[in-house]
């Protein structure tokens, strides 16, 4: 039976690459920005939270960055992929995340319409509470053996690497002991998929029957 997770707080790292460094991308900054603008303005986007930073001689610091929801989400657009960093990611917040970040490769789209991109590639953090377990006896099933010598071990955790399966190029799955919220487990689920083989409109329910399967893996299932 599937042991219940009551997240106490998430985080959402999103990136999407492109199959080169696009080094033309900003030939139109103006543009661009109107784009973007046009899309994310409907999820709250102000002008004070658009900029443009060139960063040092480095062509690579060279972005435009976005500040949603309150600052929860930012989004930089660089040369070479597009990423999105969610500080706090709020359960009744997902939906809105999610149409947002589709919409930052809409207006990308909107800009270069023949724009394509490499692979699309998705962090989860979960800081949750284990229903009737503690932490540290579940982390205990996947330590097999501990190092000796070294004092009295206080638990372990575990990390999983995973190879291409179907549409997805890679995964991996790290569960510890949550260095945030006390008497929790931390998980970190990585997901890294074909943007040949899935669209941008899909990814977000191919996420989220990956994550699923990730803790189904784990023996865990989120509350609710």
């Amino acid at each position: 039976m599937a042991t219940n997770l009551k997240v106490a707080k998430a985080d959402l790292t999103f990136e999407a690459g492109f199959p080169q460094p696009e080094f033309s991308l900003f030939h139109d900054t103006g543009t661009l920005m109107h784009h973007l603008f046009k899309r994310l303005e409907p999820h709250g986007l102000r002008l004070n939270d658009l900029r443009v930073e060139r960063g040092t001689a480095n062509v690579g610091d060279h972005q435009i960055v976005c500040y949603l929801f309150n600052y929860w989400m930012t989004i930089r657009i660089r040369i070479d992929r597009i990423e999105v960093i969610c500080s706090e990611l709020p359960r009744d917040y997902v939906e809105k995340f999610k149409a947002a970040i589709l919409d930052v490769l809409q207006a990308i789209k909107d800009y270069r319409p023949e724009q394509s991109f490499r692979a699309f590639a998705m962090v989860l953090g979960l800081h949750a509470k284990l229903e009737g377990r503690p932490v540290r006896e579940y982390l205990a099933q996947f330590v097999t053996k501990v190092p000796q010598n070294l004092g009295p071990s206080t638990g372990g955790g575990a990390i999983f690497y995973f190879g291409p399966e179907e549409d997805r190029l890679l995964a991996s799955i790290i569960a510890d002991v949550s260095a945030v919220v006390e008497d929790a487990i931390y998980l970190r689920i990585h997901g890294l998929w074909d943007a040949k083989k899935v669209a941008p409109a899909s990814l977000s329910g191919v996420a989220e029957i990956f994550v699923r399967q990730a803790l189904e893996g784990l023996g865990l299932s989120l509350q609710g």
